[in-house]
């Protein structure tokens, strides 16, 4: 009688199909919620983000993921994984690769720690994208973590 209709995309990692459902995936939301204790003291600490602005914070927190995720897990850990196919600690190399590059270019507006702190969330955002085949599910993480990421930013700044 009724069928779901479900959205694909030419490039598989843009599919937006039901059956992935990744968000009841219990490791998907265990990665989600990983940084929320770290949001939570920090802001009983300061209890605002005021110094970044609503613009910027906007910006930082959701527009850069949405085009970054867009760029590295939906379109180059994909053509990168067309080439490479094997895995390392059941890490994909297109993952380990991606996240390099990912990792490298945030050398150019962060400073180096912060930098090479991006590595091991790339690589979350990478897994996540290989488990359930869709860049909404690394989006989502990405979106997450800088939460996390630009409250930590804010309180060091609020400190000096």
């Amino acid at each position: 009688m009724y069928s779901k209709k479900t959205t694909t995309s030419r490039v598989p990692a843009l599919s937006t199909d039901a059956q992935h459902g990744f968000y009841a995936d219990w490791i998907f939301i265990a990665l989600a919620l990983l940084p929320a204790p770290i949001w939570t003291v920090i802001f009983w600490q300061i209890g605002t983000i005021d110094q970044l602005g609503v613009t910027t914070f906007v910006t930082l927190i959701v527009i850069y993921p949405i085009f970054e995720e867009i760029i590295f897990r939906g379109i180059l850990q994909p053509c990168i994984a067309k080439k490479w196919t094997n895995t390392v600690f059941t890490l994909s190399v297109a993952n380990l690769i991606t996240s390099c590059i990912f990792t490298l270019l945030h050398l150019f507006t962060h400073p180096t720690l912060w930098a090479l702190a991006t590595f091991i969330p790339s690589l979350i955002f990478g897994y996540s994208q290989e488990r359930h085949k869709t860049v909404l599910a690394p989006i989502l993480l990405h979106i997450s973590y800088n939460g996390g990421y630009f409250l930590i930013g804010a309180t060091l700044f609020s400190q000096h």
